[in-house]
């Protein structure tokens, strides 16, 4: 078979068990993780780069729909931001100890299980720095699938426990747009392409370089926000401004929707066949207690991150979730989460925590390190 066939048949067959209701939840996009696993150990590839292509065009056009929002979101919850995104990571690692400890199994796979249950590429780069040993990418493989599918659950499931009326909570992520974007609708723009692949394109290039850029930590350990986190902010910075000189940046949320849902299947497909190869053969090595530290790490870190944003700072509840997803640096529970609210402006909590999370899940592994690792 070959690789474009794959990919859209994994596609297909990802979108139609994704619309299945089972036991009132529905997996959305997330099932294409699913059936990728299943194509993956059966020894499809998916080439490196779609993964980082659909990365970035997923947090793209985020940021540019949450742009307008942003800085107004900023001003009401920066605080609270900041806290969620850095306890849930002080939650991470603590769960990450607790998985050495308990499961009695080498840190450098608890930490590789911690950035798969965290689902954090940025975390896994640090980690596999501070140690030679191929563990890390173990436990990463290991963990991933149920991190990124156990926020999806999450958000879907909480919403439902409490009875929630989707109109009425959308309706409390309510945050007044930036004064540029009446000014960019009443001014007579520039459009080089219609139907808003210039300003993605645009957002991602300036994404990719700002996410390039490498700050030094110690003598082997650097911190960057990543191709993803940069796109998602110069995404935020063009949608806020609406346009630069007589440029639109300002486009119709049902255009950015189709090139987001592209990008996040194509993320999916990667990370899904990545893992899938030798999924099975990890667990049989390694026993089901590593699967079981790794689910322990997501639930722990994701439901505590929940209850604080929700019971604590006293966020709306889809903005709760929202701000879940981000310290989570979780791409497809953002997208599951879009799906249960069917209302965009929830990605703006999303946009407000990830690149904090990202920074503070780069530091994080060195502190537990510093501690725990051998010496």
């Amino acid at each position: 078979m070959s690789t474009i066939t794959a990919m859209f048949l994994i596609m297909a067959i990802g979108y139609f068990l994704g619309h299945l209701n089972i036991l009132g939840v529905k997996f959305g996009a997330s099932a294409i993780l699913i059936v990728s696993l299943f194509f993956g150990h059966f020894g499809t590839e998916i080439p490196p780069i779609l993964g980082s292509i659909g990365l970035v065009l997923f947090l793209a056009p985020i940021g540019l729909m949450a742009g307008p929002t942003f800085v107004n979101n900023i001003k009401k919850n920066g605080v609270k931001f900041l806290a969620i995104a850095i306890i849930t990571c002080i939650i991470g690692g603590v769960t990450i100890v607790l998985a050495n400890k308990l499961f009695d199994i080498p840190i450098e796979l608890a930490l590789g299980l911690g950035t798969g249950a965290l689902t954090s590429t940025a975390m896994l780069g640090t980690v596999t720095s501070l140690t030679d040993s191929p563990l890390p990418g173990v436990g990463y493989g290991i963990a991933y699938a149920f991190g990124v599918l156990g926020v999806v659950l999450l958000v879907q499931i909480i919403p439902k426990l409490m009875g929630a009326d989707r109109d009425v909570e959308n309706e409390k992520l309510t945050v007044p747009e930036s004064k540029n974007v009446a000014e960019t609708l009443s001014r007579k723009l520039v459009d080089f392409e219609p139907h808003g692949l210039f300003g993605v394109a645009v957002a991602i290039a300036l994404g990719t370089v700002l996410g390039g850029l490498k700050l030094p930590v110690g003598d082997k350990v650097v911190v960057s926000l990543g191709a993803g986190g940069g796109s998602i902010i110069a995404g935020i910075v063009l949608g806020h401004f609406g346009h630069i000189g007589p440029v639109n940046f300002t486009y119709k949320k049902s255009n950015m929707q189709l090139i987001r849902d592209l990008g996040l299947a194509f993320f999916l497909m990667r990370a899904g066949t990545n893992a899938g190869a030798g999924f099975v053969e990890v667990v049989g090595q390694y026993g089901i207690k590593l699967f079981l530290a790794g689910v322990m790490i997501t639930f722990l870190s994701s439901v505590l991150s929940f209850l604080m944003a929700y019971y604590v700072f006293k966020l709306p509840l889809f903005g709760a979730l929202g701000t879940t997803t981000g310290s989570m640096t979780s791409a497809p529970s953002l997208g599951a989460l879009l799906e249960v609210t069917q209302d965009d402006r929830v990605s703006s909590y999303y946009a407000a925590t990830q690149p904090i999370a990202t920074i503070f899940l780069v530091f994080m592994p060195q502190i537990i390190w510093l501690f725990f690792g051998v010496h």
